[in-house]
């Protein structure tokens, strides 16, 4: 198996049957943030998937973006990431009232841009609201500038006051973080299918994230969380103040969300799929 990213097998000439996973290759990624991908790229890229034998993706929306950038003719199975279940539980402490938590790379293509504003409506409610930000900063691509310091410059100040900034963690930590907060506010414009979203789900948080795409495959609005425009901005904000002021609603979210997980994204589930799929891959390879 390799990924789609950057054509690795594009030369590769193998004596077994070579599948290709999709995790959103550059081209996918280019496309998605509205970025110029180079040319040497995409050409590897449709070189390597061309030369597939089986092609899998994560989500079915990456499947067909990726189908439609190169083309491609073979059929594309979907099997999602899956998570530990064990590893990743809700925990047995008590959340910190009002704290709100980012957790994933500081990236444009990660929403984080449209946090300030977000942040500065929902601190206008509730002063007291905390955001916790924990993440490796990035130069931002557009500007050569640290997304951080961006970000910085958009917030109120009455809201710069209640923002937290972490930086890498160890695992252990990072999950005691999560567990914490009160809210995960993942508002990306760019994923395949995002292991952050399934972690705070499996956690039992209460979720406002994007409604791109791969959302409808992972959250049920309403139900799992909320799914909401990164860039309306006063929709986001009143979703997070919704669950900062329902506990009850909190609670019920976070149950669903564990229990979507459990039932479509645990390893045990999604290891039989891939189980399966290899199965039927080196039966045709020997046939």
């Amino acid at each position: 198996e390799a990924p789609d990213w950057t054509g690795i097998t594009a030369f590769m000439n193998l004596y077994v049957p070579l599948v290709i996973r999709f995790n959103g290759s550059d081209a996918y990624f280019c496309k998605l943030d509205g970025r110029k991908q180079k040319k040497k790229n995409y050409w590897f890229e449709k070189l390597a998937l061309q030369g597939a034998d089986a092609l899998v993706s994560v989500s079915a929306f990456t499947a067909k973006e990726t189908r439609s950038l190169f083309p491609l003719k073979k059929p594309i199975t979907v099997i999602p990431n899956s998570i530990d279940i064990y590893r990743f539980q809700p925990a047995t402490t008590p959340v910190v009232p009002k704290t709100i938590l980012y957790f994933g790379t500081i990236i444009r293509k990660k929403g984080v841009l449209e946090l300030p504003a977000i942040f500065n409506l929902v601190v206008a409610q509730h002063p007291d609201a905390r955001l916790i930000i924990l993440g490796k900063d990035v130069v931002d691509y557009k500007t050569k500038e640290s997304t951080k310091s961006m970000m910085q410059y958009l917030f109120s100040k009455a809201a710069e006051k209640q923002v937290t900034w972490l930086d890498e963690l160890p695992y252990s930590e990072v999950r005691q973080t999560i567990a914490d907060a009160e809210i995960v506010v993942l508002p990306s414009f760019a994923e395949a299918l995002p292991m952050t979203w399934l972690e705070a789900m499996a956690m039992e948080k209460a979720l406002v994230t994007s409604d791109i795409g791969w959302a409808k495959e992972v959250m049920v609005d309403g139900v799992t969380g909320f799914t909401v425009s990164p860039k309306e901005h006063q929709a986001y904000a009143d979703r997070i103040i919704e669950l900062m002021e329902n506990k009850s609603l909190q609670v019920r979210i976070g149950k669903a969300a564990r229990e979507h997980v459990i039932h479509h994204f645990s390893t045990q589930v999604v290891t039989a799929k891939n189980i399966a799929f290899y199965r039927q891959i080196i039966t045709k390879g020997n046939a």
